[in-house]
């Protein structure tokens, strides 16, 4: 705490605590008896507002090394100080041995949300490699010597903005397992190129305050943008890591296709979004075979041994981040089927026919008329509190029901018992108390407006 407190400025405790939770990325080094914790984000995202715009931030961000009995901390490596751009450190963290610098080192791997691709000692956590597999406009490069990121300082919109920064936060690379090959010495994952408009709020950062309707929790501390970004591109990679290059790739379509399993059978498995789970070879990034699911897949691919038959298991269901979704694949909340598949050589299971591919049924209220004004008080609500489910735009991704096409939101008492009352708690729907009759009421008229505008340029 003392070495991280040096780091903070400002009154970053008034957001919400600043910020860095341990929420995915956790590794067990049984070579060094150490666990390795990826570590969030700030919050609020703009530095200017979170921390005065000073210090490093320990430990957001970073990679700390404990003692697995003790707790006793080890070392930490920053990937992004003083992070601006929501880049989290909790993306998987792979341990292996590489032959770098003439002498086999204890490594530790990580592709980031940032864009860049790590290889860090993990005897001594010292930085030894870095070298971005996507678009990363944020930074020049990471310092050889030092470790650190010289940053673009075109990429700084604490006080300004609006401004167009690669990766965004969808990232580089999210939380989609990565696997390594010992045999190939490549690492997999998939990858995508997509920017994000960063802009600070008006005002001064140090008289900043969460609004009520803002982003989730604390606020980001960034303001809407008109401005255009660019369409996104994917791919499954395959990574040297000494090399530090690109060894081979793919396209995948939209951006948040599933984790990878790699093999000694030099093979490489990955589920996608299109509901496509595949064997890729490992060496060359051919496409071997390929299994329609009958539903989109994010989850890891697992492999292992019962009796002397190899097994192959994946979970299938979609969620997309925000209602980031390939339109050609939708995957609805209701419908989509989620299954636990199971693979082996030579069986013979066969899944039942495919339902007709989804097509939203968007609710058209006769009669109604929308407010804008009222519809803009809905949209802001929703951006805030809504969309990180229910889809950016109202475009649901899987991850919980099109309200376009759901009848609740004729029926404002019907409305208001879900979101006030929590009448679907219980299956999963969460209860916002402080939302106001005014606040409801936009939201339905925002919800009307959405689905009339989704009809017509469907």
């Amino acid at each position: 705490m003392e070495l991280a407190a040096k780091t903070w400025n400002g009154e970053w405790w008034r957001f919400g605590g600043g910020g860095g939770a341990a929420w995915n990325a956790m590794t067990y080094d049984p070579e060094f008896n150490r666990l390795y914790i990826g570590v969030g984000q700030g919050t609020p995202w703009n530095e200017a507002i979170r921390t005065a715009g000073r210090g490093d931030n320990l430990f957001l961000c970073s990679i700390v090394a404990v003692d697995a009995d003790s707790g006793r901390y080890a070392w930490h490596y920053q990937l992004t100080p003083g992070d601006m751009w929501d880049y989290d450190a909790t993306e998987d963290i792979e341990l292996t041995s590489l032959m770098i610098g003439g002498r086999q080192r204890p490594v530790l791997l990580s592709a980031s949300k940032n864009g860049y691709f790590y290889v860090i000692d993990r005897e001594t956590g010292r930085f030894l490699a870095a070298r971005n597999f996507v678009r990363a406009t944020w930074a020049d490069h990471i310092d050889p010597h030092t470790g650190r990121p010289v940053e673009n300082p075109a990429a700084d919109y604490s006080s300004g903005g609006p401004t167009l920064v690669f990766p965004g936060p969808v990232g580089g690379h999210a939380t989609q397992a990565m696997s390594f090959s010992p045999i190939t010495r490549l690492a997999y994952f998939p990858a995508t190129d997509l920017g994000f408009i960063y802009a600070a709020p008006t005002g001064d950062p140090a008289r900043w305050e969460p609004k009520p309707g803002m982003q989730i929790n604390a606020g980001i501390g960034v303001r809407p943008s008109q401005l255009v970004v660019p369409p996104a591109q994917s791919r499954l990679v395959g990574w040297d890591p000494i090399r530090q290059e690109q060894a081979w790739s793919v396209p995948l379509q939209g951006i948040s296709n599933g984790g990878t399993a790699a093999t000694a059978g030099n093979l490489v498995f990955q589920g996608q979004l299109t509901g496509e789970f595949t064997a890729y070879a490992a060496d060359s990034g051919r496409k071997l075979w390929s299994f329609d699911a009958q539903a989109g897949m994010q989850g890891q691919p697992i492999t292992y041994l019962a009796g002397s038959t190899q097994y192959v298991t994946v979970i299938t269901g979609y969620r997309a981040v925000g209602g980031f979704n390939d339109p050609s694949h939708v995957w609805d909340y209701n419908q989509q089927q989620r299954r636990v598949l199971t693979f082996a050589l030579d069986a013979q299971g066969r899944l039942p026919p495919p339902p007709a591919p989804y097509k939203p049924d968007f609710v058209i209220e006769d009669g109604f008329t929308i407010d804008p004004v009222k519809a803009a008080v809905g949209a802001a609500v929703v951006g805030g509190h809504c969309a990180i489910c229910h889809g950016g735009g109202l475009e649901a991704g899987g991850g919980a029901p099109d309200l376009r096409a759901s009848t609740i939101p004729l029926s404002i008492q019907a409305l208001s018992a879900v979101l006030h009352d929590g009448v679907l708690v219980s299956s999963g729907m969460p209860r916002f108390e402080e939302l106001t009759p005014e606040q409801i009421e936009g939201i339905r008229h925002y919800i009307r407006q959405r689905a009339r505008e989704s009809a017509v340029s469907r």
